[in-house]
């Protein structure tokens, strides 16, 4: 199964029991409320006033007591000149910015992540988007002695894929009210525009981080130092900022932890189904038939990126018929000065950069492209299963990681390998003990990848350092419709998003997931989950949570009680257990697994666990892939399986 970023397709899967519904996600009806219902603009509060390095924001009144500020630009626009380049400090202004309406989404292939109207097919957003939103206490401002204690500061970042997304969905009055923290949220730059290598661009570039390609997690840096000098003056503590975010927003926090320009803007993370995977530069230019060897992963042969900087480049020039085809333009390429083709890229339209990246992979429902590049500066050379395991070679802070029981389940219940429609529009599972399988083995690789090998190198590198994992297991969604929810999607990815936020009707909350019979119990676990998150922020711990007496969350180690299970009561509630999912592990099921049906089946599920997966290529094994029980995987080219990018 190729890998299909999966909170868009939680919308079409959350819904697909009623096919009502169904036409109107497919046409993008019926969604523009839930997309909309947090861009109207607010009524500014004088009390809100702040004063902020670049000129006084006025906020609102929010509800839960907060106060909000929504759409302060923390770097200049990154148009014209300044797009692939370094984000750049923001113009200052002289008269109050009324901070009450959210900015418009990074440019993106429309989903409803963008949190703007549109539908399949458009291209929405600005690349003007380097803004960011703030949630605080109100009682700070009318409470003078108040005022004088700083609160943690909690920085989100969304996901997406690092392809789409947008902070406007993630309200955070209720987590700063009833955590006592400044909450912030952010955009950053998104696909080709956020993640873009190529040797025009570097030996054209003023200084290494205009040439690093990083320019997503770049901004996220710029953010993370506009609060390092700003964040004062909205009641938060610059020196207790914890960084959290959700699939790809967790991807970019284990960059963060990489990164020796982010030292020291940070002090605790939280990763919530987070990818440990970092692309080599050569993987991000070199066309897709291009070899080269990969040092960190057993000196294999790797290739390019089917929509790597060239492969872009070369449809580019097709599709303005400079080139009659592939061919003829790999070969123009190649006569072109670095000058020359920095202008053609420049020259370049969002929609036609955007569009032709996503026409070059399988899957462009949520197009994946390299990203995360070792430029050896922005992040080092070393992939992060080298570079966790030492002491010093990374930014070593308390940290929470963990994943969900059944990740890819929110994208297996959309892929006709595994599903039927009845009626054209019902899911239903074709094989049972099929689907459970797989579930198992895709849920491992988040789980093994992202979470414990994480924790097991960073254990071992500062043991000193609080590490503290968890597994999600809520799967209580209706289960009396036409579509059994609780089997199609289980604990599915992005599913505990509404738990740390407390929000199950608005923004990414989708309707029909949460019946009322499970209220009580997601009710209870929301409150524990933001408790053990905001006691983190405060102090560098989970401990029992922050308001109420709640089972000790103790660090993670190889035996033992090592995991917070978070369930609803009625499943067990939260809980110490053991849990220890590792890559070796996952090779010996593959190799030993009877009911895997063909050597070929073995050997893609080989490669989409441990090579072309979106979670990690740190664990890759050329040579056991060649010896794989069963006969071995020599006859399968393994970047010819189809479905994989």
């Amino acid at each position: 199964m190729g890998y299909k970023k999966i909170l868009g397709l939680l919308a079409v899967l959350a819904v697909a029991s009623i096919a009502v519904v169904i036409a109107l996600l497919d046409s993008g009806a019926g969604l523009e409320t839930m997309a909309t219902a947090e861009t109207q603009m607010q009524e500014p509060d004088p009390y809100s006033a702040r004063s902020t390095a670049n000129g006084e924001v006025i906020g609102f009144a929010d509800s839960n007591n907060s106060y909000g500020w929504l759409g302060i630009p923390y770097a200049a626009p990154p148009v014209g000149p300044l797009r692939w380049r370094a984000p750049q400090p923001a113009t200052n202004w002289t008269t109050p910015l009324f901070a009450v309406e959210s900015s418009m989404p990074c440019t993106q292939h429309w989903t409803f992540l963008a949190g703007t109207p549109g539908k399949e097919g458009d291209i929405v957003g600005s690349e003007d988007c380097l803004y960011l939103n703030i949630w605080a206490p109100r009682r700070l401002s009318l409470n003078p002695s108040m005022a004088q204690r700083k609160l943690p500061v909690m920085l989100w970042i969304h996901g997406g894929g690092n392809t789409v997304g947008s902070a406007r969905f993630y309200t955070g009055e209720k987590i700063a009210a009833q955590q006592q923290v400044i909450f912030v949220s952010l955009n950053y730059r998104l696909g080709p525009l956020g993640w873009f290598n190529h040797s025009a661009l570097r030996n054209t570039a003023a200084n290494l981080e205009d040439a690093s390609g990083n320019y997503g997690l770049l901004d996220i840096i710029a953010g993370l130092q506009w609060v390092q000098t700003n964040i004062d003056a909205f009641g938060g503590d610059p020196n207790n900022v914890t960084v959290f975010g959700e699939s790809a927003g967790a991807r970019n926090i284990y960059g963060l932890l990489a990164s020796p320009l982010a030292k020291g803007l940070f002090h605790k993370a939280i990763s919530q189904s987070g990818s440990s995977r970092t692309e080599s530069m050569e993987s991000a230019e070199l066309f897709a038939d291009q070899l080269f060897t990969e040092p960190y992963s057993g000196d294999s042969q790797q290739r390019g990126w089917p929509n790597s900087s060239n492969e872009i480049l070369a449809q580019l020039l097709v599709n303005q018929n400079i080139a009659n085809s592939s061919q003829e333009a790999k070969k123009d390429l190649s006569s072109m000065t670095d000058k020359s083709i920095a202008a053609v890229l420049y020259q370049q339209s969002p929609e036609s950069l955007i569009n032709v990246s996503m026409s070059l992979v399988e899957e462009q429902t949520m197009p994946l492209s390299p990203q995360l590049l070792r430029d050896g500066h922005v992040l080092p050379t070393e992939p992060l299963a080298e570079l966790f395991a030492v002491a010093g070679n990374y930014n070593a802070v308390p940290m929470i990681m963990g994943a969900n029981r059944d990740e890819d389940r929110s994208a297996m219940a959309n892929d006709k390998e595994f599903v039927s429609l009845r009626f054209g529009v019902l899911p239903s599972i074709k094989d049972h003990e099929r689907y459970q399988r797989y579930s198992n083995y895709y849920a491992d690789r988040w789980h093994s990848t992202g979470v414990s090998q994480m924790a097991k190198l960073m254990t071992g590198a500062n043991p000193e350092v609080g590490i503290y994992g968890y597994r999600f297991d809520w799967d209580e969604t209706p289960n009396n419709w036409p579509v059994n929810l609780p089997k199609l999607l289980g604990a599915g990815h992005g599913l505990e998003v509404s738990f740390v936020f407390n929000d199950f009707v608005g923004g990414l909350r989708l309707p029909f997931l949460y019946g009322e019979d499970s209220e009580p119990g997601r009710e209870k676990l929301s409150r524990a989950i933001m408790n053990y998150w905001g006691r983190f922020a405060h102090s560098g711990t989970p401990g029992t949570g922050l308001l109420q007496k709640q089972p000790e969350w103790t660090a993670w180690q190889e035996t033992g009680a090592n995991i917070m299970v978070l369930d609803s009561p009625a499943d067990g509630g939260w809980r110490m257990e053991h849990y220890y999912p590792s890559p070796e592990a996952t090779m010996q099921r593959i190799e030993s697994d009877t009911a895997i049906s063909s050597q070929q089946e073995r050997c893609k599920l080989f490669v989409e666990s441990f090579l072309l997966s979106y979670h990690s290529s740190d664990y890759w094994d050329p040579e056991r892939y060649l010896s794989l029980s069963g006969g071995g995987c020599a006859e399968y080219d393994p970047y010819k399986f189809e479905g994989i990018f």
